[in-house]
C-alpha cells in the first residue's frame, strides 16, 4: 500500500470511529434524494428505498451520511448536501469518472460538498454573513469537529457574474474568510480550513435572473472522499 493510500485509510477509519463512538449530531431534516444524470437505485440504513428522486426523513447526521445511491457502472463522484433550510436539504448524487470543475481545480476527485447556496447567501457586493444562515453554520461546525476531526475543509467563496474580475475574486475571497472565521470561532481548528475564492468562475445557478444571481452569491464547503 502506498503511503498516500495508507494517510487515505486512516482518515477513513478515524471519521468511522468517530462516528461510531462519538457524539451524535441532531439534524432533524426532510431529504429529497436525486441523482445526475439519470436514475439511481437508493438505499437508506443499508435497504433499498426506491428510485431517485426519493424522499428520506432523517434525524442525525450519521443518517444523512448512510443514505447511498449507485447506478450500475457509474461511480459517484460527488456527494453534495444542499441545505435549503434548518429542516430540509436535498442530496445530490453525482455520477461518473470526471470530477466537478472545483474538484479539479483543488485537485480532488471525489468530494463531500456541503452547498448553502440557498440559506448563507450574500447580498451584491457584500461578505457579511445575514442572521438566518447562523445557525446552519453553527450546525455545521459541529459536523465538522464530530466527524471530520483529520480531515481538510476546502472553504470557497462564489460570486455573481456583476462586477469585474478582480472585484469578484477579492470578495469571493473575503466570502469565504467570514465562513472560515465563523467555523474557527466556533472549535474548528483554522489550520484545517483552506480559503479559497473562485469569483464568479463556477455558478451554479443562472446569472440571468436576480434569484440565480443570489444564489451564486454563496460559499461551499468541499470535502475530500
Amino acid at each position: 500500500m502506498s503511503n498516500r493510500a495508507r494517510a487515505f485509510a486512516v482518515v477513513v477509519a478515524s471519521a468511522a470511529f468517530v462516528s461510531a463512538c462519538g457524539p451524535k449530531v441532531d439534524l432533524k431534516m426532510a431529504v429529497e434524494v436525486v441523482s445526475d444524470p439519470g436514475e439511481a437505485t437508493v438505499t437508506f440504513k443499508g435497504k433499498d428505498v426506491g428510485s431517485t428522486p426519493a424522499a428520506v426523513q432523517v434525524t442525525t447526521f450519521d443518517e444523512l451520511m448512510s443514505i447511498a445511491a449507485r447506478r450500475e457502472g457509474a461511480p459517484v463522484s460527488e456527494k453534495r448536501v444542499r441545505i435549503l433550510a434548518p429542516d430540509k436539504a436535498q442530496l445530490v448524487f453525482r455520477f461518473g469518472s470526471d470530477a466537478s470543475a472545483v474538484a479539479k481545480k483543488l485537485g480532488l476527485t471525489q468530494v463531500l460538498v456541503f452547498d448553502y447556496s440557498e440559506k448563507v447567501s450574500f447580498d451584491s457586493g457584500r461578505s457579511e454573513l445575514k442572521p438566518d444562515g447562523l445557525p446552519i453554520l453553527n450546525k455545521q461546525a459541529d459536523i465538522l469537529k464530530a466527524y471530520f476531526p483529520n480531515v481538510d475543509v476546502y472553504v470557497c467563496g462564489h460570486t455573481d457574474s456583476t462586477g469585474s474580475d478582480d472585484l469578484n475574486l477579492k470578495l469571493s475571497l473575503d466570502r469565504a474568510r467570514v465562513v472560515s472565521d465563523f467555523l474557527v470561532a466556533r472549535g474548528v481548528p483554522k489550520e484545517r480550513l483552506k480559503v479559497q475564492g473562485f469569483g464568479k468562475e463556477y455558478p451554479n445557478d443562472t446569472n440571468e435572473t436576480s434569484a440565480g444571481r443570489g444564489n451564486n452569491r454563496r460559499t461551499e464547503l468541499i470535502l475530500p472522499q
